[in-house]
């Protein structure tokens, strides 16, 4: 039924369109190259984030519901193979391996029985023992759990956009993210970017983040600066300028 509709609906709406918007400049590109539509139609407006994703001074309250640990290295997964678990906790295995801190992995949205097929399929089962998996945060926790975080790893193997690229910065804690698709256009050049496919690289990074105070402070810094370039306010703008043009043609 899906590959019907693609075929004989969405041509005739696309001869009718006068705008496909979409919310990044990496998502127009594949939307073009996908539909061969090269005359300018599309049109990349950011996303923003929610307002309540920011530094906060007390976190402990919260925090505690999900770990006792007052640091911890932040994963937002799920079972969907772009999201790259698999990766992800291999990376960290390598950092248990070469970290004098070893801080604890908390993870988000993944049920224990999935993680313990991934632990098996890699031969990492030592591991489970740092990991907390309290499942899903509800989002009024989230910014919490961001602002206890030592650092965040997003290590997607594809995203349209990534939003919480944004809620991590605007909380003051660095992020790791990939190298590929949308992630570097929102996260910025000036973000801790590795091949997503590289354990070594994302291990490194992490270690990187606990070795160079420096470093490790600048990354802070400029996520907070770069987070101010995007907003739901900026978003609804833009579009309500694309809508008055579409209006006066």
């Amino acid at each position: 039924m899906g590959r019907i509709y693609r075929r004989l609906v969405v041509p005739k709406i696309l001869e009718k369109c006068k705008k496909i918007i979409t919310v990044s400049k990496f998502e127009a590109s594949r939307i073009s190259d996908a539909l061969n539509i090269k005359d300018g139609r599309i049109v990349a407006v950011y996303n923003g984030y929610s307002s309540h994703f920011k530094v906060y001074e007390r976190i402990a309250d919260v925090t505690s519901r999900y770990t006792k640990c007052e640091k911890y290295i932040f994963f937002l997964g799920n079972t969907d193979p772009k999201k790259n678990t698999r990766n992800t906790l291999k990376a960290y295995s390598l950092y248990l391996e070469r970290s004098e801190h070893k801080l604890p992995l908390l993870i988000a949205d993944l049920k224990e029985p999935y993680i313990d097929e991934v632990l098996n399929e890699l031969n990492i089962q030592h591991i489970k023992e740092y990991l907390h998996n309290p499942g899903y945060i509800p989002n009024g926790d989230l910014p919490f759990i961001y602002n206890g975080a030592f650092a965040f790893l997003y290590t997607s193997l594809r995203e349209s956009f990534g939003i919480p690229i944004l809620e991590s910065m605007a909380c003051g804690t660095p992020i790791i993210t990939s190298n590929t698709s949308a992630m570097p256009e929102i996260a910025g050049e000036g973000a801790i970017l590795t091949d997503p496919t590289n354990p070594e690289m994302i291990c490194s990074e992490l270690l990187r983040l606990e070795d160079d105070s420096q470093y490790y402070k600048s990354k802070v810094a400029y996520g907070l600066e770069r987070v101010n370039n995007f907003s739901w306010k900026s978003t609804a703008e833009e579009l309500l300028k694309l809508y008055k043009e579409l209006g006066n043609e």
